[in-house]
């Protein structure tokens, strides 16, 4: 299966298309508004509670409508398409032409799970052999089908591959909350452990605090958006978490020895 996954500052892309059927799952506080053409021109605002479908070759216009733009892009195959919906008990026909329609759809909290996981395996850890991967994205297309209209029989739910352990679970939340909020209560809480657990385990397994840990990982964030030259040092403070742009630059040049200005595209040799 094909994946985008982006986190930037003012997103917009002008009409293009794909060669295959791409699902599009906003994360976060993102809000996206996609122009999708064809006999008609229509219009989807879709958030993290929706998901939208847009069939191959056909031209759309994406824009976030949130400052942040946080959203994962699945682009599964015809061949796994057909395979899922063999398995699944649904005619080949049938699961095609519910991927050859623009549509917009309510997730799941099962889909919500399953994609979480899937960006921490592919897109984070990148540890995952390729078997767990491919489990990953069957679910998903499994998930994706058990939403749409005309399927109301909910699919099993297999037990996940990923590694079930008190670090394991609080990494994949922190990773899917990076920019968030996010208080070591409520890492507990997702880890299913209390927090003196939590910070046990992080700091034997890691090395560090949960909040060392996202603190590192949203400076890591703001250097790779600065370098990709995504937005204006201000906005990308905003993005990764820091209302205080002094506070942002102090934790910056702290961190990476030079200030944030230093990181711009183009100017590092």
């Amino acid at each position: 299966m094909g994946i985008a996954y982006e986190r930037s500052v003012g997103f917009r892309k002008d009409f293009h298309a794909h060669d295959r059927p791409m699902v599009l799952l906003p994360r976060g506080s993102c809000v996206l508004r996609v122009r999708v053409t064809g006999r008609r021109v229509a219009t989807h605002t879709i958030g993290s509670a929706a998901a939208l479908i847009v069939p191959s070759r056909v031209e759309h216009e994406d824009q976030a409508v949130s400052s942040i733009f946080d959203t994962l892009a699945l682009f599964p195959s015809p061949s796994l398409v057909a395979t899922v919906a063999d398995d699944e008990g649904i005619p080949k026909a049938t699961a095609a032409k519910l991927m050859s329609v623009p549509r917009e759809f309510a997730r799941s909290s099962w889909l919500d799970t399953l994609a979480q996981e899937y960006v921490f395996a592919r897109v984070v850890s990148r540890r995952e052999s390729a078997t767990t991967l491919a489990f990953f994205e069957r679910q998903l297309l499994v998930a994706i089908l058990a939403c749409l209209p005309g399927r109301v029989q909910a699919p099993e739910r297999p037990r996940l591959p990923a590694t079930d352990t008190v670090t394991g679970r609080a990494l994949r939340y922190i990773e899917a909350n990076l920019f968030s909020d996010i208080s070591l209560p409520a890492i507990a809480r997702h880890a299913f452990a209390s927090a003196s657990t939590v910070l046990r385990h992080f700091r034997d397994e890691i090395g560090t605090s949960p909040h060392a840990y996202l603190k590192t990982r949203r400076l890591e964030e703001a250097r790779r958006l600065l370098e990709t030259g995504t937005g204006a040092v201000g906005d990308v403070a905003l993005l990764v978490g820091y209302e205080n742009f002094a506070a942002f630059t102090t934790a910056f040049t702290r961190h990476f020895g030079a200030p944030p200005s230093s990181f711009r595209a183009g100017r590092r040799s």
